[in-house]
């Protein structure tokens, strides 16, 4: 009887609680306000017109900076270095002494030819006499025609042994000559590649003197765009290592023939009076010109980003702002293409005096 009675009295508790529950919902939901929508405002914008234009397209390549002359010195003759005049990074003029190679040889070489001119000398002067007694003798029939013929051709023979020493001798000033190793022409000396005491030998080069008030830049281009890329188009250079050095140099020209190793075209520009930053052997970024395209371009400022969504505030007719999402490519001068978006002609807001919201009404600053 008293398990009845627990029963009851607990159903009865629930009942009650549930319609207190009830009751306070009911109440809850009779204070309840309706949701607000913000209010369109004015705001005053910058506007500017998306613009349909003709844009060259170009091909992105790696490039190197190179100087356009540089000369590779070198000897025509083998020995030691014996001294070095110069430094890297030294400028030189044309004709100045670079470095020197042991001489000992040489001069020893020209000493003897000199006295083989000595000599060569002395029996040309015997011959001479001879040749001048011969011929008196002649005159008063005291020796025959042949013997003074025999005299007279014994006289070329000296004089002509007298030639060749007098050759022998310039040959070893001039061997001696290439031993002061000189600049060929004005400019700085970049590497150098020898030390005193280090054997230089013909053709191997001792160091570079290169001319840096003219570069070169050599890009390279694969066989797919080479055929695109002509003589005289405008490129644009960019050494990536220095801030702001930004180039416009026209192509001198594409050589026709690849490189064996990388399969790519070389394609050479020039800048004349560079920026003084620059230095060969730097590496550089090339935009190539290889036709035109049209497409659409908008102020940067006109760009709104929202997370990994870029878009712009187009104006309508009724001076409403609206967010167009947008698909962008490259920048050009302050303006960014819209390669998905838009057709061109469009308004957009380039900037506002309070921040923009969709459906705002956009007053034009005047």
């Amino acid at each position: 009887m008293t398990n009845l009675r627990r029963n009851h009295d607990m159903k009865k508790f629930k009942l009650l609680a549930g319609t207190g529950l009830m009751i306070a919902a009911l109440a809850g939901c009779g204070d309840e306000k309706p949701a607000t929508h913000a209010v369109a405002k004015e705001v005053v914008c910058e506007t500017a017109a998306a613009e349909l234009a003709t844009l060259q397209v170009t091909v992105g390549t790696v490039a190197s900076v190179e100087p356009a002359v540089r000369a590779h010195v070198s000897t025509r003759m083998m020995g030691w270095v014996s001294r070095i005049h110069v430094r890297e990074g030294d400028a030189v003029r044309a004709g100045q002494a670079l470095l020197s190679i042991d001489d000992k040889d040489l001069r020893a070489r020209r000493e003897q030819a000199e006295a083989g001119v000595r000599e060569a000398e002395a029996v040309v002067a015997n011959a001479e006499a001879t040749a001048a007694r011969f011929g008196n003798l002649y005159e008063r029939k005291a020796v025959s025609k042949q013997q003074l013929d025999d005299v007279t051709t014994g006289l070329e023979r000296a004089r002509a042994g007298l030639a060749q020493a007098e050759a022998a001798r310039s040959e070893a000033g001039v061997h001696l000559g290439y031993l002061n190793i000189v600049a060929p022409a004005a400019g700085v000396v970049t590497r150098r590649m020898v030390e005193v005491g280090d054997m230089a030998s013909p053709g191997q080069p001792l160091m570079y003197v290169d001319q840096l008030n003219r570069l070169k830049v050599v890009a390279a281009v694969g066989e797919r765009d080479v055929s695109l890329v002509a003589a005289g188009d405008t490129a644009r250079i960019e050494v990536t290592s220095l801030g702001g050095a930004v180039f416009a140099a026209p192509i001198a020209r594409v050589i026709p023939s690849a490189n064996p190793g990388s399969r790519t075209y070389d394609v050479e520009m020039y800048l004349e009076n560079p920026d003084p930053r620059l230095r060969p052997g730097m590496f550089a970024r090339v935009d190539l010109p290889t036709g035109e395209r049209r497409g659409v371009l908008v102020p940067r400022s006109a760009i709104v980003t929202r997370g990994q969504l870029t878009g712009v505030f187009l104006v309508v007719d009724d001076d409403t702002a609206r967010l167009r999402w947008v698909r962008l490519g490259d920048e050009r001068d302050g303006r960014v293409e819209v390669l998905s978006g838009l057709s061109g002609g469009e308004t957009v807001v380039t900037g506002s005096a309070t921040p923009l919201s969709e459906g705002d009404r956009v007053v034009t600053r005047s």
